[in-house]
């Protein structure tokens, strides 16, 4: 089951699994018929209605009956840049690659500055250092996964300071 979103309704995620010729959408199942790689014929009601799909990344631009839509995938190990407070103690990937290795484990206290695990992408590598000192909460790619651009690849939990 993987989550989208609508890109007009960034707020309500929807639940979609395609399981054969049906696709579940929130729990209703939908009959599908492919007509070619990107045009599907499915029931509306009791009329056939026609479905014109084409995935891009992690956005897939739908058309239904002439109406026009654009569906992202919700990626859960994705950290957003522009927010602020949830993107702070965090390393976000500066583009798609393969962990190589990780270089301290979660639990491990580091400074601001340390290296955190190494990355692979395009045949170089490079190192993604700690963004503050603290406590490593999670490092969520083992090594050899891949991973997306802006993937969250290091969350580091900040010192606590005394009262």
């Amino acid at each position: 089951m993987t989550s989208y979103v609508f890109r007009s309704d960034p707020g309500r995620r929807h639940q979609v699994l395609k399981r054969g010729n049906a696709l579940s959408v929130d729990g209703t199942t939908l009959p599908l018929r492919a007509l070619d790689a990107t045009h599907y014929t499915t029931l509306n009601g009791p009329r056939p209605a026609h479905v014109r799909v084409v995935a891009h990344g992690d956005a897939v631009y739908l058309q239904l009956n002439g109406r026009s839509c654009v569906i992202e995938r919700v990626d859960p190990t994705r950290g957003s840049a522009t927010s602020g407070a949830a993107a702070q103690g965090s390393s976000s990937a500066p583009m798609p690659g393969v962990v190589v290795a990780w270089v301290v484990q979660p639990g491990d206290l580091v400074q601001a500055g340390d290296a955190l695990l190494v990355i692979e992408s395009m045949k170089l590598q490079m190192t993604i250092e700690a963004p503050q000192s603290g406590t490593l909460e999670a490092l969520p790619f083992q090594p050899g996964q891949t991973f997306q651009r802006g993937a969250v690849l290091a969350r580091v939990r900040p010192e606590e300071t005394p009262a």
